[in-house]
């Protein structure tokens, strides 16, 4: 199949299941499966991994180097069957918002930058301005943007930047700590620093757009979502405070991310399963990624199937661990009760393995996922 023939076809797909329209299987993607695979070379990832010829300090800060990666990724991904629909990702990690505050950037060799909180006392919200969209980091992501456009010539679209979200960037900005403590103790604190948090964002991804000439992908995480369905961001806070304060310090800002882009896409590692009652409130979710190892999938699955998006991975094979790639696939295609909505990402980029993980047989997991097998209680 020729290679835009096979694009257009993942296209076609993707949105169909971002309308959970896709009675007749799931979604899916190979990514990093571990170094041992069977059909194929592993494909190291150019956002995530530490492995390569240069570490990824390097990688990050020269855009030349950062591009040929992940051209590299994107070709290594194309041998793959599955629906890819490639793009260029213009990030530096979870330090862009809250460097545009003014936290200071701690650059390390072998990771994404990591942030210093700025400041540590409800009194200061007060203080802080609006940052402007060169601030911080903001002009090197959206020169990125500018320079994976041009050196390409415009061949592939250009994905959202990490964004993080509000709560996330928020305890970014203030250390985790004084951030969450202060939910309790100035509420109205907290509320003024995440509007002003929610304000720029909206922003960034408007100029983003700009940036890339429209040709845009809204979304950081698998899968490719057309522009104007929505939009993805972090919600990694969900794990550390009560559905209650979701409810009123997150769902309203999420609201509004929904209404300025069309819907919202949220990743929350760890097992976030408590929130489901304030993700529920949520207006215009359009999906949810998550670790099936970190968070019981089958509640989840159960809960959400059929309605949105619901995007898994292993993530980190610790609490709820899968022996082997093709026991994840096999576990994930039992509990399902449809279908619709549902995308298999099969990788453990951000996983523990240990030397024990066995070998990937591509065709097992193929057949598992376009194949008959039981699924739950009624067939999608």
């Amino acid at each position: 199949m020729e290679t835009s023939e096979k694009i257009e076809q993942g296209r076609e797909f993707l949105t169909r299941l971002w309308q959970c329209e896709n009675e007749e299987r799931p979604g899916f993607l190979i990514g990093y499966t571990g170094p041992k695979m069977r059909g194929g070379t592993p494909v190291i990832s150019a956002l995530f991994s530490t492995e390569g010829t240069d570490t990824v300090r390097t990688r990050l800060q020269d855009p030349e180097k950062f591009l040929q990666a992940q051209l590299a990724e994107i070709d290594g991904q194309m041998k793959f069957e599955g629906d890819f629909v490639p793009a260029l990702t213009p990030t530096i990690g979870v330090v862009t918002i809250p460097s545009a505050f003014g936290c200071p950037v701690i650059w390390q060799e072998r990771d994404f930058p990591a942030v210093r909180p700025l400041i540590s006392s409800p009194e200061q919200i007060d203080d802080l301005q609006r940052p402007d969209m060169q601030a911080g980091e903001l002009g090197r992501i959206l020169g990125y943007t500018r320079y994976f456009r041009q050196q390409t010539g415009g061949r592939y679209p250009i994905r959202v930047t990490d964004i993080q979200g509000p709560l996330d960037n928020a305890s970014l900005i203030m250390g985790h700590n004084n951030f969450l403590l202060m939910l309790r103790t100035h509420p109205k604190q907290a509320h003024r620093l995440l509007q002003m948090i929610t304000d720029v964002t909206i922003e960034l991804v408007h100029e983003q757009r700009r940036q890339a000439e429209n040709d845009f992908v809204p979304v950081l995480f698998q899968p490719w979502m057309p522009d104007g369905m929505g939009v993805s961001i972090s919600n990694d806070d969900s794990v550390m405070i009560s559905a209650r304060h979701m409810a009123e310090f997150g769902v309203p800002y999420f609201n509004q991310l929904a209404d300025a882009f069309g819907g919202i896409y949220i990743h929350s590692c760890g097992n976030w399963l408590h929130q489901i009652p304030a993700l529920d409130q949520v207006r215009g979710l359009r999906g949810l990624e998550f670790g099936a190892s970190e968070v019981p999938f089958a509640p989840v699955l159960a809960h959400f199937g059929g309605k949105i998006v619901l995007a898994c991975r292993i993530g980190f094979n610790k609490d709820h661990p899968f022996l082997s790639m093709a026991d994840y696939v096999r576990q994930i295609m039992v509990a399902r009760q449809t279908n619709r909505g549902l995308f298999i990402h099969v990788d453990v980029t951000n996983g523990i393995l240990d030397e024990q993980w066995p070998e990937t047989d591509l065709t097992e997991i193929y057949t598992l996922i376009r194949g008959e097998r039981s699924m739950g209680t009624q067939h999608g």
